[in-house]
């Protein structure tokens, strides 16, 4: 674990909300790459389908949103992603994204993505699945 991950688990753990800056596009357009993220610490039981987290995965500090829960694991994906990530623990969730700060205004980040982003999802998926197929045959 690096410093930065460490002082934002400490931040957290002490129950006091945190701001950084976002780095990434898996979440676009949801979050966007540079800006600044809030997020509050969350008791595992209030965490829902649809949120989005900030957990330590394996690749390090991740913001993502909640697809699966169950009393064992969570499986986060970003809204930009085509798979889901590792299952992770629910020890492993640090916090919930409440909103970004996007040109000088507080976004809310919504609890699921908008409509037509999950069937853009659903249709990029088998789309690759298809092209996986084809290649096999050719």
């Amino acid at each position: 674990m690096n410093s930065f991950e460490n002082t934002i688990a400490d931040v957290l753990g002490r129950g006091v909300a945190a701001r950084f800056h976002a780095a990434g596009h898996s979440m676009h357009p949801t979050i966007r790459s540079g800006e600044h993220l809030h997020v509050t610490t969350a008791e595992a039981r209030s965490l829902r389908v649809g949120d989005v987290v900030l957990a330590r995965a394996a690749r390090g500090l991740t913001a993502h949103r909640i697809v699966r829960l169950s009393r064992e694991t969570i499986i986060t994906r970003g809204d930009n992603a085509l798979t889901r990530d590792a299952a992770l623990r629910h020890s492993d969730i640090l916090g919930r994204i409440t909103h970004v700060e996007r040109q000088g205004a507080t976004v809310t980040v919504p609890t699921a993505p908008l409509r037509i982003r999950v069937v853009a999802r659903t249709l990029r998926r088998h789309l690759l699945s298809l092209s996986q197929i084809i290649r096999s045959l050719v």
